[in-house]
């Protein structure tokens, strides 16, 4: 066959499949945009300089997005390649050899990637330099321009390379496809999946056991560490019994459906039995959607809590704009001049014209301890079980941090924690003493994430007392020794600080013995690092709509092919097409309405874990999860519904 022939063919091939291979091509450029972006923001000199941390972001990004956009590239061809079977058949029928038809397949894809290369350059560049600010806004660099991220031959060059492997990858596929099969069989293939599923009652058994399992998981799980231990495993029984329900449970319902009395109804009859014949390939991808769309759901929604709440978590981390910490250990023989001593080096760093305000001087103790039902006892190495945290402050520094004037007895304790589930303890026991609890709202800093009790004692002798009772382990010596007690210190200045100022305070804090933090510079790396982690997560919610688009389309389009024949023959004997359309939207529900119903229970039960995951984070409060969950899952509603407006649309023509 002449070049001029094969050109030929591959051309027409294109013109008349567009309606399946534009979308590939569209699907396709997405994911290889949002690789060249990644690329070119990991070689970028001004992230580099400005924010390094990104870069581990951007890396595990790149990662993601290599290994997504070549599952989903591979799915769309295989797709392409399958439709068109029986194409390839009549084509070896009238004389075409093999070789022949791998080479007009060979051509057709190399213009479909080489127009997927041209998108995917230009439109990484353009859509990258947005891609540019958005990243400097949600990190609130406004000294970022667009001549910051000039054109990238590097990440041109790697995009390039990905889609050349992947190319080559495609055509060795599809060219085995072809040589491996004879006409006949690739008649066959376009058929599959049409032999009437069974009803397999082990696998809906399995199925049921591994969803239960996996929710009980998720809703019972408590405590930071242990919902980090057990997410995965929760995680992958739920993805295991939904392929599980999808291909046994959907299969038992529509049968049962089958046997009703109103099964003859035409609509019914038409819905029910088309939905039964080709459940048998429509699982998997109906199962993919529900998880991907799940995926989707609770990574934005997560991204999106831990953005939100940087300003409460710093605020609650450093109560003033300035703190500094003195590790030297007070004891009852020094802590009057522990106090003084840390005001000192405060006062040293302002000049004439500045005043301190606001000012909390406070002591902290910091240790780990084994709680047994009321009762704290000291947590030594090689303890079983997980300890809680216990956070010390004394009433008066607890006083000017809230502006109160609350008083304490000796036996009493105000106690509030990170989390609810370590609540409600009415008595205290520590050593020999029993304290009375009176709850208070939560003040534990935010950057202590795993299950940490915060208590507030009547003075430093109380204090003093409780570093004795929960003494903690010293390395060096290899023995218990009383807990530490250490002087801290936050406080605001009347005006503005100068960079004088600022480099007098970081000063004293490059001393061993004192740690200074700034509350200004600690948001902007929280949201240079929390920034990051929701633009990656943005990136990831593009990949999982994408991917999920993709499937549905393909999925609706396959359906469409698949039903025309059929429908032209109910057609002719008389069905209308009010009737058609009545049987389109009778599936409705289980072809896409129910992989969202389902993502949408996965999530809300997911909530749980993954608000105490979330802890890891400094998020402590369910409000700002639930929030954000319930806006993404209206927000993906919308996306949905309008991807079933489109594919509906489209598969209606190609039956019609």
């Amino acid at each position: 066959m002449k070049n001029s022939t094969v050109k030929t063919f591959a051309f027409n091939n294109l013109k008349a499949n567009r309606m399946v291979e534009t979308p590939f091509i569209l699907s396709s450029s997405i994911m290889f945009i949002l690789f060249n972006i990644m690329s070119s923001l990991s070689d970028n000199d001004y992230v580099i300089h400005r924010h390094d941390s990104l870069r581990m972001f951007i890396g595990f990004g790149i990662v993601c997005l290599g290994i997504f956009t070549s599952i989903f590239v591979f799915y769309a061809t295989n797709f392409l390649v399958k439709k068109r079977n029986k194409e390839f058949a009549l084509y070896a029928i009238l004389g075409l050899e093999k070789k022949h038809i791998r080479k007009i397949i060979y051509l057709e894809f190399f213009i479909l990637f080489c127009v997927i290369a041209l998108i995917s350059v230009i439109g990484g560049y353009i859509f990258g330099k947005l891609s540019f600010l958005a990243l400097n806004f949600l990190l609130h660099d406004v000294s970022g321009t667009l001549m910051d991220y000039p054109f990238c031959i590097h990440a041109m060059t790697k995009t390039l390379i990905l889609l050349s492997v992947l190319y080559i990858i495609t055509i060795i596929r599809s060219g085995l496809k072809i040589s491996l099969s004879a006409p006949v069989k690739l008649l066959r293939k376009q058929h599959s999946g049409e032999g009437e599923p069974k009803s397999r009652y082990i696998l809906m058994i399995i199925g049921f056991l591994t969803l239960f399992t996996g929710y009980y998981i998720a809703i019972t799980i408590k405590g930071i560490l242990s919902s980090l231990i057990y997410f995965f495993l929760a995680a992958l029984l739920v993805i295991f019994s939904t392929y599980m329900l999808y291909i046994s449970f959907s299969i038992i319902i529509l049968k049962r459906k089958k046997k009703s009395l109103n099964y003859f109804k035409p609509s019914n009859f038409l819905g029910v039995s088309g939905l039964l014949y080709r459940m048998k390939s429509n699982t998997i991808s109906l199962a993919s959607i529900s998880i991907l769309s799940t995926a989707i759901i609770i990574t934005l929604a997560a991204t999106l809590s831990i953005y939100f709440g940087i300003q409460r978590t710093v605020k609650n981390i450093i109560p003033r704009e300035y703190q500094l910490e003195s590790f030297i250990d007070v004891t009852p023989d020094n802590y009057k001049d522990a106090k003084r001593d840390i005001l000192k080096k405060v006062y040293s760093t302002l000049d004439e014209n500045k005043k301190t305000k606001d000012t909390i001087v406070s002591y902290k103790m910091t240790t780990a301890a084994f709680k047994e039902e009321n009762t704290f006892r000291e947590y030594k190495s090689g303890m079983s079980g997980i300890p809680n945290f216990i956070l010390v402050y004394d009433l008066k520094g607890y006083n000017e941090r809230t502006k109160q004037h609350i008083k304490l007895n000796n036996n009493e304790i105000l106690m509030c924690a990170n989390s609810s589930s370590l609540k409600n303890m009415t008595t205290c026991n520590i050593g020999n003493k029993t304290f009375k609890v009176r709850n208070i709202e939560n003040i534990t800093p935010s950057n202590y994430a795993v299950e940490t009790y915060t208590i507030v004692v009547k003075d430093f002798n109380t204090m003093n007392y409780i570093s004795k009772a929960l003494r903690t382990f010293d390395i060096k010596t290899k023995k218990m020794k009383k807990t530490s007690i250490n002087c801290v210190i936050d406080w605001n200045i009347e005006g503005k600080a100068d960079s004088s100022y600022k480099s007098k305070l970081k000063q004293i804090g490059k001393s061993p013995l004192y740690d200074e933090k700034i509350r200004s510079e600690v948001i902007n790396i929280a949201y240079e690092l929390n920034g990051g982690f929701l633009f990656l997560g943005a990136i990831i919610g593009i990949i999982f709509i994408t991917g999920t688009i993709l499937i549905t389309y393909y999925k609706k389009i396959s359906e469409g092919y698949e039903d025309r024949d059929k429908y032209q023959i109910m057609k002719k004997v008389g069905l209308s097409d009010d009737l058609i359309k009545k049987t389109t939207a009778s599936q409705l529900i289980w072809m896409f309405f129910m992989p969202l119903f389902i993502a949408i229970i996965h999530s809300l039960v997911a909530s749980k874990i993954v608000y105490q995951l979330l802890g890891l984070f400094s998020i402590h409060n369910f409000m700002s999860y639930g929030k954000s969950l319930i806006s993404v899952i209206l927000i993906f509603f919308l996306v949905y519904f309008l991807i079933y407006k489109l594919t509906s649309r489209i598969y209606y023509k190609i039956v019609k």
